[in-house]
């Protein structure tokens, strides 16, 4: 619609790791090669969303270990403090009336105010008129803004322990934490990257705001083929399926084909066979996902229809899926 060209899909920690390799590669060329592999840790949480990945970076090659991800995001923290400025908020506005969407509204920005000026403040004093005599004034720390939020960040924790377990890395080996995302600057979040990965602060070389982008523009560079005198392409990035790619089986099973964290490009095949005696036909749905979900709790990608299976019993017949 916006007239863009789609060259390739990847995640935003992926984007991000593709930018902290660059800036890993350009520091061992000015030291003349010297250095080691460098693991880091990306946490990325937006308002939708929360991912993390682990990378593994040295020389000129970076490598994603492991991917993780969630919907918990930063909407989730300010539906929970609009909720604790106005505990009975959905009722109160459940009739979605033109000035009730307005009251709305103005507690929602009240919210987000508040959320904002406790990355820097110890308390805030929350004082807004919703209208129709409905007032709130309310201070707030932010010891009681992470108490409300308890849920939100004990997700985000088992993220990253989820990340770095698939990773197979120890927390104490990674050498870098980076946190992007428009809630990058919540000291919680800071506290709970920094304390699971036991780096004394977060990396600072990457802005939280730009890094996804400036790592997508180095990845469209290179698959646009353009060369750079200067040698910010030259970096090798080895990327990783974020889900699990696979086809809906009988009973609803989703059996995956690449699992998830699959180093790219990959290749899989599994066979499969007819549940019917004399089935001509098959109807394969691909799905992508986490593996132990059924496949109707899965993305459908898409699908694919055989016809022509030789009469045989049930069983009988190969089908292989290649991917």
């Amino acid at each position: 619609m916006a007239g863009l060209h789609i060259l390739r899909l990847m995640p935003e920690p992926t984007a991000v790791a593709m930018l902290y390799g660059q800036q890993q590669l350009k520091a061992s060329q000015e030291s003349m090669g010297s250095g080691s592999e460098k693991i880091a840790l990306i946490f990325n949480m937006g308002a939708g969303f929360c991912d993390v990945a682990v990378t593994a970076t040295d020389g000129g090659v970076s490598q994603i270990k492991a991917l993780a991800g969630s919907t918990v995001g930063g909407e989730d923290l300010l539906q929970n403090m609009m909720r604790h400025l106005l505990p009975d908020s959905e009722n109160i506005f459940k009739s979605h009336a033109v000035k009730q969407i307005e009251s709305m509204a103005l507690l929602r920005v009240a919210a987000q105010d508040a959320i904002h000026q406790l990355s820097s403040q110890i308390s805030v004093q929350v004082d807004v008129d919703l209208g129709d005599g409905l007032k709130v004034y309310k201070v707030v720390d932010r010891a009681e803004f992470e108490e409300v939020n308890k849920e939100v960040f004990e997700k985000c924790e088992s993220l990253i322990i989820q990340c770095l377990h698939d990773a197979k890395v120890e927390a104490g080996d990674v050498n870098d934490a980076i946190i992007v995302g428009g809630c990058s600057y919540i000291p919680k979040v800071k506290n709970l990257v920094t304390n699971i990965c036991k780096v004394s602060e977060v990396y600072k070389d990457i802005n939280p705001f730009e890094g996804a982008v400036c790592g997508a523009a180095m990845e469209g560079a290179v698959a646009s083929g353009i060369t750079d005198p200067f040698g910010n392409l030259d970096l090798l990035m080895i990327q990783a399926t974020p889900l699990a790619i696979g086809i809906r089986a009988d009973g609803n099973e989703f059996i995956p084909v690449i699992p998830k964290n699959t180093r790219l490009p990959a290749r899989k095949d599994l066979v499969f066979t007819t549940i019917r005696d004399n089935q001509s036909e098959a109807l394969i749905l691909v799905h992508e996902g986490e593996g132990n979900q059924a496949a109707e709790e899965n993305h459908l990608l898409g699908y694919l229809k055989i016809i022509g299976i030789p009469a045989a019993p049930k069983g009988v017949p190969d089908i292989s899926v290649c991917m």
